[in-house]
């Protein structure tokens, strides 16, 4: 009995509130939620294109970008503009969206591409004119510049080779085929066309009714014909001007023969819709009319109006002279 091993019966007491030493769960309850997260990120990015992982790597490294607008996810630091490009992660579609920025973008992209244009049509008169040897000693008496109204095309006279009669709207041979080459350049144009005449300061007769007014509205008028000679669609001719001695080429020699000149402005679009709002303005006879259905104005003018019978003066013809060089 001494040999024999006790046998020793340990016994539990089980406690109901005492902890259970679980704490494993919430370990491995947080494990299977970030796994859950990663594999669901991964489902997410196998579904993005180049240009969508590029717009998320560049908000994670720089999220100030989207401070301005909450569409924007794109900021490009070279080209200085930002993209509205939105990571379409499903659900409903939002309403576009248009910024004050996207409209001075697209305003200057067909401002660029207007400006594209005239600097070809610029080239193409250039070598039209090169390939025709009687217009290519004229070549220094064609002033093309690109200016903030469009393409300014300007044919100015000289003392040795003058583009017109003196004195009258007759263009000479020479600047008549000028002209007419010019018009087969800008018939390709869809933009509207302005002429102006100009001549320098030497002036008529004191008395004489035709003055340097008449003469450069006639020499523009002239060369309005020989564009559409060319080509130009008559529909697109905006306006057709004489400006006298008023804007001389030549500030400080107003009776440089280089002042007498034709100037033809292909229009852009800000200076066509400017010559528009001029054209669409109510003039004095719209605000006459006005006035005139006025009850006030038309009681007063029935009142005051004198009974006179009228009287038709005979129209003497005009009076010309002869310029010193026009």
């Amino acid at each position: 009995m001494a040999d024999e091993q006790s046998i020793i019966i340990k016994r539990l007491t089980k406690c109901p509130h005492c902890a259970h030493g679980g704490a494993w769960k919430v370990a491995f309850a947080d494990f299977m939620t970030a796994a859950m997260a990663f594999f669901l990120m991964l489902w997410v990015l196998s579904g993005v294109n180049d240009d969508e992982m590029k717009a998320m790597a560049e908000y994670f490294r720089d999220p100030s970008v989207i401070e301005a607008s909450p569409n924007v996810l794109v900021k490009s630091k070279e080209a200085g503009q930002s993209s509205n490009s939105v990571i379409d992660m499903g659900g409903f579609k939002d309403a576009p969206q248009h910024s004050e920025d996207d409209g001075k973008l697209i305003d200057a992209a067909e401002k660029k591409a207007e400006a594209a244009q005239m600097l070809d049509l610029k080239q193409q008169i250039d070598q039209k004119i090169d390939q025709s040897p009687e217009l290519k000693d004229l070549k220094n008496q064609l002033k093309i510049d690109l200016t903030p109204n469009g393409l300014q095309i300007q044919v100015l006279d000289d003392r040795k080779k003058p583009m017109f009669e003196s004195g009258v709207d007759l263009p000479k041979d020479y600047a008549a085929k000028l002209l007419e080459q010019v018009g087969q350049v800008l018939s390709k144009t869809q933009n509207r066309i302005s002429i102006a005449g100009h001549t320098d300061s030497s002036s008529y007769h004191s008395n004489a009714a035709y003055t340097n007014w008449e003469l450069s509205a006639d020499r523009a008028n002239a060369a309005r014909r020989l564009l559409i000679e060319g080509g130009v669609n008559p529909k697109k001719i905006a306006q057709v001007v004489g400006l006298s001695d008023t804007v001389p080429f030549d500030k400080e020699n107003p009776y440089n023969p280089r002042n007498r000149r034709i100037s033809i402005v292909v229009l852009n679009k800000e200076a066509e819709d400017r010559l528009k709002s001029l054209s669409d303005a109510p003039g004095v006879e719209d605000l006459s009319k006005d006035l005139s259905k006025s009850p006030e104005t038309q009681t007063t003018t029935d009142a005051t109006k004198p009974q006179v019978n009228p009287v038709q003066e005979p129209i003497s013809p005009p009076v010309t002279g002869t310029p010193a060089s026009h």
